[in-house]
């Protein structure tokens, strides 16, 4: 033993260096366990936590924990990173909440999860983007909600899935179900029966028995090319020499911006902006060469019928 000598003697002095190193070593544990400390509303074991009744979400746990149990609580959304300070999760249940609303990204950083269960609540919306990061997902049960429809491709990232369980729930299978009846013809996944409960002619008859999908449907999903920095009373296109154009009339300007579109760059660039005293006016061409109705905005000098001419 390595004997420190002071001014209390050699031996006492060791003895004090051994005790307050001991207490230090106490102290610490003590500070880890009310780290780790179960909270009120909980019951936790070595990799587990079952909350019942709570309003929250567990923030000081285990780093460790595998599986989370939230039952009977008061949460009316499942915000986005909600879970994410809980990366070892492979289970997640929250059953029998008060949930209305799943956000995007709702389970980001749980990259390890494996079973999703989401039963037993009131869930209206599923953002698109809620399940996205859950690769290795694979059981995801959304049973007896409120869902009437899904947007286009939610269950995109759910490379591993095995199971989905949608019962419970009473589909509107309209058009905007048609994605969903195709995914359901084309994935390996088990799914339980999706029921319609509209429209009236499908009301309680399975999502896959819908046939009409095969040649009444026509959707289009539309998102978001290019936001232009201009703000405007309107806005009117035109076809001129093969391209296509569209004109802004701005408002309290005193012009009318007219852009062009770009066949390289895929998007509109600056072709004009027309400023006078005079009224910038859309006329449109009907079928059988009626003039439509043309619309006085900001001022500024052209007609436009399908190309640029002077007023």
């Amino acid at each position: 033993m390595v004997v420190l000598r002071g001014c209390c003697g050699g031996s006492s002095g060791g003895s004090l260096l051994l005790l307050l190193l001991a207490a230090a070593c106490l102290l610490q544990r003590a500070q880890v366990r009310r780290l780790v400390r179960c909270p009120a509303t909980c019951s936790c074991t070595k990799d587990s936590i079952i909350c019942v009744g709570s309003s929250w979400v567990p923030r000081i746990v285990p780093g460790d924990i595998s599986s989370l149990s939230l039952v009977n609580g008061t949460f009316s959304e499942i915000k986005d990173r909600m879970f994410s300070h809980l990366p070892s999760l492979q289970l997640l249940l929250l059953n029998s909440n008060s949930f209305t609303v799943i956000r995007d990204d709702a389970f980001a950083g749980l990259f390890h999860l494996e079973y999703l269960f989401i039963e037993g609540n009131k869930i209206e919306t599923i953002s698109r983007n809620a399940f996205r990061g859950l690769r290795d997902l694979t059981h995801l049960s959304l049973a007896n909600n409120h869902i009437k429809t899904l947007p286009r491709d939610v269950f995109s990232d759910l490379d591993s899935l095995i199971e989905l369980d949608l019962r419970g729930n009473k589909f509107e299978c309209d058009c905007k179900a048609k994605w969903l009846y195709l995914w359901l013809k084309m994935t390996n996944s088990t799914v339980s029966d999706v029921l319609c409960i509209g429209p009236p002619e499908y009301q309680e008859k399975k999502l896959n028995d819908v046939a009409s999908f095969d040649y009444e449907c026509t959707t289009t999903d539309f998102v978001v090319h290019q936001t232009l920095p201009y703000q405007s009373v309107s806005v009117d296109t035109f076809n001129s020499k093969n391209d296509v154009f569209v004109a802004i009339a701005q408002p309290s300007m005193e012009n009318c911006m007219v852009l062009e579109w770009d066949h390289i760059e895929m998007n509109f660039r600056s072709y004009d902006n027309i400023t006078a005293d005079w009224f910038c006016v859309f006329v449109f061409s009907y079928p059988g060469g009626s003039i439509g109705p043309w619309t006085p905005y900001q001022q500024s000098p052209r007609v436009m019928e399908g190309n640029v001419a002077k007023q």
